[in-house]
């Protein structure tokens, strides 16, 4: 098993970058820890790693396509209906391409869903909707902090040690936003450096699709540059 860091462990890194070795101007607890969870959570967004598979039950409910997201999952990867994958689609699909069913396809029902989509972070959507409470199995991406604010310190970090430096780093970039100005500016690198090795982390990891994951800045003046392996 890889070794992990904890938020206690990697804020003393941190305070070197903001050359307050001693946490007097920045909060360790309150900024510097509370960062390191924003930056775990971010690099957590960016790489969709690690995946949790869920072998509690989750039921979905009877004549309705919207089902609400199991507790603390961010987002699903994967459903499965008797050890059997369910097709994987996208509401926009579902409203436009998908030529098997008409405009009205959330009135359809049947014993078994033979497709679901993702809906936001607080629901998802099955078609057609089962006819009786059925359970299905999910892998889903789970909140890497699941402790409330403000953090103690001992949550862990759900990526190797080898990332740390990249966590640091994100860190003390969100922590210069607090003076704006010149220290933000200063920060910047820092965050383009993280994206930078979230960016690499996600074309070496293993992927569920084809998509690599590609950093952006400010709003898009030209067609995403998602590439595809």
């Amino acid at each position: 098993m890889a070794q992990t860091s904890t938020i206690a462990q990697l804020a003393p890194a941190v305070g070197q970058r903001l050359q307050d070795d001693t946490f007097v101007f920045w909060l360790e607890q309150f900024e510097v820890y509370a960062a390191l969870a924003e930056g775990i959570s971010e690099a957590m967004l960016i790489l969709g790693r690690p995946q949790v598979q869920f072998n509690l039950p989750v039921i979905l409910q009877p004549n309705v396509c919207w089902q609400p997201m199991p507790a603390n999952c961010l987002a699903l990867v994967d459903v499965r209906l008797a050890g059997r994958r369910l097709n994987k689609t996208t509401l926009r699909s579902m409203d436009v391409l998908c030529a098997s069913w008409s405009s009205n396809w959330e009135s359809d029902r049947a014993a078994q869903p033979a497709r679901w989509f993702p809906v936001g972070l607080s629901m998802f959507g099955v078609h057609p909707a089962p006819l009786q409470p059925i359970q299905v199995d999910v892998t889903a991406i789970t909140y890497p902090i699941q402790t409330a604010w403000p953090p103690s310190g001992a949550e862990q970090s759900p990526f190797e040690v080898n990332f740390d430096q990249a966590l640091q780093m994100a860190a003390t970039a969100y922590c210069r936003q607090k003076e704006g100005g010149q220290d933000a500016e200063e920060g910047m690198p820092m965050y383009q450096a993280f994206l930078e090795i979230c960016q690499r982390m996600s074309g070496i990891q293993d992927r569920c699709d084809s998509l690599v994951w590609t950093r952006s800045l400010g709003a898009p003046t030209a067609p995403s540059g998602v590439s595809h392996r």
